[in-house]
């Protein structure tokens, strides 16, 4: 995991930038409802497309990280500000639920989604950054049949993965800086 992390990072940093508007956007966020810490940078690719990442770790139920490389094309000319339509992909490496297995182990996720944004930027460089989208990533479990009691534990935990940290429905509202 560290190493995949380390190769996304790197890449965003290497290779040539073309940008008239701006050098980078770092934001963050606390997630309340299903608490996690979420940063991410962004760097202009070309007059209207960006790419970046968003690094989110949870600190509850599922436990650990999961990073999602993205791609932004704004809708008018300039990528510093305005709406944006935006494509990721995802990968996280997370722990399973102790109070129903009885044991931690950890287990990766996988997948993607689309989503439509603002940025808002204020002149000091403050930005605001509201995202709604949809999103799809593998549950925790895979179970074919519910003949045994762990079978019905793991369609509950898939379950509860649905709704909270595998929600289909993707909501950010992020603050940051553009520099």
């Amino acid at each position: 995991m560290k190493k995949v992390l380390l190769a996304v990072f790197a890449s965003m940093f290497v290779g040539t930038v073309f940008s008239q508007n701006f050098k980078g956007h770092a934001s963050g966020t606390f997630g309340i409802l299903n608490s996690k810490i979420r940063i991410q940078y962004e760097l202009p690719l070309g007059s209207r497309f960006t790419a970046g990442a968003n690094l989110n770790y949870y600190l509850i139920n599922w436990k650990g990280a999961l990073i999602e490389p993205f791609v932004r094309i704004y809708a008018s000319d300039g990528n510093d500000a305005g709406g944006f339509f935006q494509v990721k992909a995802g990968y996280g490496n997370l722990t399973n639920l102790p109070e129903l297995t009885l044991e931690s182990k950890r287990w990766s996720t996988y997948g993607g989604g689309v989503a439509w944004g603002y940025k808002y930027v204020r002149p000091s460089g403050f930005t605001i950054e509201p995202i709604v989208g949809l999103r799809i990533y593998s549950a925790p479990k895979e179970f074919y049949s519910l003949d045994t009691y762990q079978d019905a534990v793991d369609l509950g935990e898939n379950i509860g993965w649905a709704v909270t940290t595998g929600l289909p429905l993707d909501f950010q509202l992020k603050f940051g800086y553009q520099f």
